[in-house]
């Protein structure tokens, strides 16, 4: 096993991650609502969702969602922060930095002050276009303009353009067009030889090769099994001593009335990302965003130990409940580091816990509801 293999393999995995967010905001803008507005702050910010928009000039922040968006001809003072289905931003100036996440990115014969960093399927920054720094991740990737910097990933990258500096690629495929011009160094990890056509310049190309770098020994994958198990069964131990009503009323449900719990989970899995995006653009829900963005990474955290001790609970109700707890962590944590199925497991494990939030949220609103009628009123003289 090369020095280079294991943080090669966390970046490639932090990458496939990335790329997966980025997918799921896309794809939940096409879900936004077809009316569309746009409007300017007092600090000459401008946000807007309709298709058609396309401002002159900025003073402040572009804030942009919506389907498709193609800016044309525009001068923005300070940074573009855009999502949606397809990017196109052409002859431009940006004072400040770009940030995008689309299926289709395109910016060409822009200028860009700051950095560029973008995410979508396909992604390419354009001749004539030039930016501080380069950092994009797609399926394909391609610069052919002009930056300090790059930082790209995808399965195929295309380098055609000027870097006055060093390059960081992780691809399958790397390529570099016969206009590359690159001054300082490609450390491209990739899993077949890059291409290389005459012309193409460039300072130094260090080439660590990763075909290998997802097969695992036997002892590996033991391993990372038994310190996933590990760790699980210590967290859900934690859960039972600080929380042993939770884990008891989880298998209590999941035991009695499955079918709404899953079913809440899964409705409220598919809404996370478009109401978040909701709850941003209305600029005055952010922190309600920020709360809830906190709540779900806080359940993905533990979600897997919670399932495994519910279950287990319910599994073994007469037994002790530590004990089943361990048993439970045990086996949660160990199922999530299986290669190939762990992490529909983990999925899983957060759809349970995320439906038994929502059926506890929306059981003590009923109470509360029915409660208020029913409160005794105060006795007359």
């Amino acid at each position: 096993m090369s020095r280079n293999q294991f943080p090669s393999t966390q970046r490639r995995k932090a990458w496939g991650r990335i790329t997966i967010l980025f997918a799921l905001i896309a794809l939940a803008l096409t879900a936004l609502p077809t009316a569309s507005f746009a409007g300017t702050d007092t600090a000459g910010n401008v946000l807007a969702t309709d298709n058609d928009s396309n401002p002159s000039g900025v003073e402040g922040d572009l804030y942009w969602a919506g389907k498709a968006l193609n800016l044309d001809d525009a001068s923005i003072d300070r940074d573009i922060i855009a999502a949606g289905e397809s990017l196109s931003i052409r002859d431009c100036t940006v004072g400040g930095a770009v940030r995008l996440a689309a299926r289709t990115i395109d910016i060409a014969k822009t200028t860009v002050d700051g950095s560029v960093t973008v995410a979508g399927q396909h992604v390419v920054l354009n001749s004539n276009s030039t930016a501080n720094c380069f950092y994009a991740i797609g399926e394909t990737v391609a610069l052919r303009g002009s930056t300090k910097s790059a930082a790209l990933a995808g399965d195929t990258v295309t380098i055609d353009g000027t870097v006055d500096g060093d390059v960081e690629v992780w691809a399958d495929k790397l390529i570099l067009g016969k206009n590359a011009h690159i001054t300082g160094t490609v450390n491209a990890h990739v899993s077949e030889d890059p291409e290389r056509a005459a012309g193409a310049e460039v300072g130094a190309l260090k080439i660590d090769r990763t075909e290998n770098e997802d097969t695992s020994t036997v002892n590996d994958v033991i391993g990372g099994i038994v310190a996933a198990a590990l760790s699980t069964c210590f967290v859900a131990l934690l859960l039972e001593l600080v929380f042993p009503r939770a884990t008891a009323s989880a298998a209590g449900m999941l035991h009695q009335r499955p079918m709404p719990l899953w079913v809440s989970g899964l409705l409220g899995t598919i809404a996370v990302v478009p109401a978040v995006l909701l709850l941003i653009i209305s600029i005055a829900g952010l922190s309600l965003a920020g709360a809830l963005m906190c709540g779900v990474i806080g359940i993905a955290l533990v979600s897997s130990a919670f399932a495994g001790c519910a279950i287990a609970r319910m599994v073994g109700h007469s037994q002790n409940r530590y004990v089943m707890a361990a048993v439970g962590g045990i086996a949660a944590g160990a199922l999530t580091a299986i290669p190939l199925v762990g992490d529909f497991i983990s999925g899983v494990a957060f759809v349970f816990m995320l439906g038994y939030v929502i059926q506890i949220i929306w059981r003590n609103a009923h109470l509360k509801s029915q409660q208020t009628p029913n409160t005794p009123g105060l006795p007359t003289a």
